[in-house]
């Protein structure tokens, strides 16, 4: 569609990798270059971690928290987690694909160049949150909570979506044409978005609503 520009998102290329012991990681290091598989990740605070081209694979994470974190440049497949914590955190070219995981807490992270692949979401706060050139590719998300945050090139891809939350959020090429939602609140902050027709026809009521529209037969 003229004037819509889409994500772009910069191809992830990982070196040649170590084997990582995750019994090793604490809150605040750094890890370069390695690959952390199939792990349980239980109680534990990795609050300011840094993961820099690096593959995380096959992990459960249970009460976890990851909060002030960075992913850089990494892949992170077949994560399992009733609730994944990293407000305030940092997403820079990062494949996500094949996850399952419950309440999802990014508010006031940054995301660029990120791609969630075939994930399933259950609630995610991106409450103040900024993101950049990011596409959810063939996901299931209960709830978007993007109250309050930006949103620049991002793009939905064959998803669908209970809810989506956008109240006092600021959109920019957002292309929401690929996501099914059943319901949007604080519609006043979908400005900036692109939908479909039938989208904007299926969303009739709740934008007469907002506008103070009567309708009836």
């Amino acid at each position: 569609m003229a004037g819509l520009v889409a994500p772009k998102i910069t191809p992830l290329r990982l070196p040649d990798l170590e084997d990582g012991v995750t019994d090793d990681l604490i809150p605040g290091d750094t890890h370069d270059r390695q690959r952390f598989a199939e792990p349980t990740v239980k109680g534990r605070d990795l609050g300011g971690i840094t993961f820099s081209e690096c593959e995380l694979v096959g992990w459960e994470v249970r009460d976890a928290v990851f909060t002030e974190s960075a992913f850089l440049e990494t892949r992170i497949s077949s994560l399992f987690t009733t609730g994944f914590r990293a407000s305030r955190s940092t997403f820079r070219q990062v494949e996500v694909d094949d996850a399952r995981i419950g309440a999802v807490e990014l508010m006031d992270s940054k995301l660029r160049s990120v791609v969630f692949t075939g994930v399933r979401l259950g609630f995610v706060n991106l409450r103040g949150a900024a993101l950049t050139d990011v596409v959810f590719r063939e996901c299931v998300l209960d709830g978007i909570d993007a109250g309050d945050a930006t949103l620049t090139r991002v793009a939905f891809e064959d998803c669908r979506a209970g809810e989506l939350d956008v109240t006092r959020a600021k959109l920019q090429h957002v292309d929401l044409r690929g996501l099914q939602v059943e319901r949007i609140r604080g519609i006043e902050g979908i400005s900036g978005a692109t939908m479909s027709h039938l989208q904007v026809v299926g969303l009739a009521e709740v934008f007469a609503a907002h506008f103070g529209i009567s309708v009836t037969d």
